[in-house]
């Protein structure tokens, strides 16, 4: 009977200590922390100067400046310029294509 009794209460207590462990792990999630990014940007954007008929693109890259004229036109297409380091595109807002949005897109 002793030995019954004792093998309950060993039930009991492990039972006990393993479902306090698994409360104790669930509640001792992280609450916060901080996140550290390294890195550097390691060459300029190109520069884009517009005139009534034409983009200009001067990219910066491997030392050198690197220039290509492409027309509204070309650019309404999605040329690539630049040796293909950019892609341009350009997306009129109206019918009498006076307004549009012109956008560069890095690769």
């Amino acid at each position: 009977m002793k030995t019954l009794a004792k093998q309950a209460l060993s039930l009991v207590c492990l039972t006990t200590a393993f479902l306090s462990g698994n409360a104790l792990a669930a509640s001792s999630t992280a609450q916060g922390g901080v996140i550290h990014f390294v890195g550097a940007i390691v060459e300029d954007p190109c520069n884009i100067a517009t005139n009534t008929r034409h983009i200009a693109m001067s990219c910066y890259r491997a030392g050198q400046v690197q220039t290509s004229t492409i027309s509204y036109q070309q650019a309404s297409y999605g040329k690539a310029v630049n040796n293909d380091m950019a892609t341009v595109s350009m997306h009129y807002l109206n019918p009498e294509k006076t307004l549009g949005i012109v956008t560069v897109a890095y690769k």
